[in-house]
């Protein structure tokens, strides 16, 4: 393990144990630190930067409020995109937002100077809405695997599900954004 990685984990440990214990300067720093993995985590799932800002503030405050119950046998990084996950579907419900409403703005190529970066912009705009169109959880297990890298067991953490089940749940959005993204390539050549 790298010097660099084994001093984050260390001041993270830190930070957890002194955040557990009242203080909130160094929950502030773990909130800073994650801010941005969450606000991209849920800027994908609901598509929009004011709901996805939203989002970060009641993650963070629920995050706060368990810290209690934060118990170290995952990665901090999993408990919290386990409480991202959460609140976002509920946000997904509770707005009935549609597929379409989904801008890809914060991933894309601002300018486009050469045919190369058209082809990358467009390609990258067939893939979101092919993932756009996907059911939300189904979105959430495509973001945590392929965006965020994260492993089948973090996944299954994150979901409260086996990682068996995972794996299984997975394979079936892999399959329907297949679908989806060929259907994109279809209409787009259109």
């Amino acid at each position: 393990m790298a010097t660099g990685t084994v001093v984050a984990e260390q001041r993270e440990r830190q930070l957890i144990a002194r955040a557990r214990a009242g203080n909130t300067a160094a929950f502030d720093a773990l909130a800073v630190d994650y801010a941005p993995r969450v606000y991209r985590l849920a800027v994908r799932m609901l598509g929009d930067a004011e709901e996805a800002e939203e989002a970060l503030q009641e993650t963070m405050l629920r995050a706060y409020r368990s810290l209690g119950k934060f118990r170290g046998e995952a990665a901090f990084s999993t408990w919290l995109y386990a409480i991202t996950a959460r609140v976002c579907l509920t946000r997904k419900r509770a707005a009935k937002l549609r597929p379409e409403q989904v801008p890809y703005e914060e991933l894309r190529i601002a300018t486009c100077d050469t045919a190369e970066q058209m082809l990358r912009r467009e390609a990258g705009d067939r893939v979101q809405r092919a993932l756009n169109a996907l059911p939300p959880r189904d979105r959430l297990l495509m973001v945590l695997r392929f965006v965020e890298e994260l492993s089948h067991e973090e996944i299954a953490r994150v979901m409260g599900w086996s990682v068996e089940n995972s794996r299984t749940r997975l394979l079936r959005a892999k399959r329907a954004f297949r679908e989806r993204y060929e259907k994109e390539m279809t209409d787009g050549d259109l």
